[in-house]
């Protein structure tokens, strides 16, 4: 679909139009299933995701007509979606482990131990340079894509890469060197990384 076409469903799809909204779900459907199941591994979870993606961009369909590439949109809306569920499941200290772990949850202490692991990554953050810091928070906490980094901060997109490549860096190397189940660090990875 051309960038003209695009436009003018997206603006159609704000307006209101459910017909418009099924024509784009039918579009993007599987690139954004594919790109969730690349990020969770888990099909019933892409699935899950997806349709709340597209239930979200439902009812913030205003929003489209200030969308200049949908894909590039729903893409991160994607990422931030399993960002956050990544989050609440780490700091929630009741939430259970998903279908393939639950035989590794034999220790009391483990729901504790991803609270404490993901506290001592906030503290890692929080000893790095202010503009790596600032970055990282934006990045991997808020969210945001490199681009709505680089025009709230004012540096280069090549800059904010930098700083997230080198954030990244320092938390792989806190992790590796702290002692903990492999699982922990996997899963505290994985908050940062998607």
């Amino acid at each position: 679909m051309d960038a003209s076409a695009e436009h003018e469903l997206l603006l159609s799809v704000a307006r209101g139009d459910e017909k418009s909204f099924k024509q784009l779900v039918d579009i993007y459907w599987w690139p954004v299933y594919y790109n969730i199941l690349t990020l969770t591994k888990s099909t019933v979870t892409a699935q899950e995701f997806t349709q709340d993606i597209f239930l979200k961009i439902w009812q913030k369909r205003a929003l489209l007509a200030e969308v200049d590439n949908f894909m590039n949109y729903v893409f991160v809306a994607g990422k931030n979606h399993v960002i956050s569920a990544m989050r609440k499941k780490v700091l929630d200290t009741n939430a259970a482990l998903p279908d393939d772990l639950v035989e590794t949850n034999n220790s009391p202490g483990l729901a504790m131990d991803y609270k404490e692991t993901w506290d001592a990554i906030l503290k890692v953050i929080d000893s790095m340079p202010k503009k790596q810091q600032q970055v990282m928070r934006m990045s991997r906490i808020e969210g945001l894509s490199n681009k709505e980094i680089a025009e709230r901060t004012g540096l280069s997109p090549s800059a904010v890469k930098w700083h997230i490549v080198a954030g990244l860096n320092t938390i792989r190397i806190f992790l590796a060197t702290r002692n903990r189940e492999f699982l922990l660090i996997l899963l505290s990875a994985a908050v940062l990384l998607y």
